[in-house]
């Protein structure tokens, strides 16, 4: 494990972000691998990722399967495609299995859910009013603890 090759981006904001974007390309393997540039929030609260119904179609996806999603007040059956998934920093993670839903904002193409997130390090930091987000794959060797951090600070 001490010889694997880790890969790893970070994107500061300039201010407290109340939302976590990043730029992805979302590929199509089944189609010579044609693919699409857009914009991705990275969403702990959803349990899978999820593409637009648009950008299924752009990209020529057709559905593998289907997934009950499950909302506040309310569920819906929604299709699944194959995608793989390329992040900042030339970060591939292949054999994604996205649901088709509409999301809503209108520029918004893909949630990151915890199927992606799970297979990483995933950390959040709001020092000097500015959000600095990052996100290493596979998990970093070192378990980072931030209550350890916070008592090391306070007894010294």
């Amino acid at each position: 494990m001490h010889n694997q090759k880790h890969d790893a981006f970070y994107k500061e904001y300039p201010n407290l972000a109340s939302e976590l974007f990043t730029e992805v390309e979302i590929y199509n393997p089944a189609a010579n691998m044609k693919h699409v540039k857009t914009l991705a929030i990275w969403d702990t609260g959803a349990t899978i990722s999820c593409i637009t119904p648009g950008l299924q179609k752009k990209l020529g996806l057709e559905p593998i399967d289907s997934i009950l999603i499950e909302v506040v007040n309310s569920s819906e059956k929604c299709d699944r495609v194959l995608v793989y998934v390329g992040l900042p920093n030339l970060i591939s993670i292949s054999n994604v299995r996205p649901a088709v839903c509409a999301f809503g904002l209108s520029d918004l193409e893909f949630i990151i859910g915890m199927d992606i997130i799970k297979l990483g390090d995933f950390m959040i930091s709001n020092s000097y009013g500015k959000t600095l987000f990052s996100f290493a794959i596979p998990p970093l060797p070192m378990k980072i603890n931030l209550a350890d951090q916070a008592s090391k600070i306070n007894n010294s």
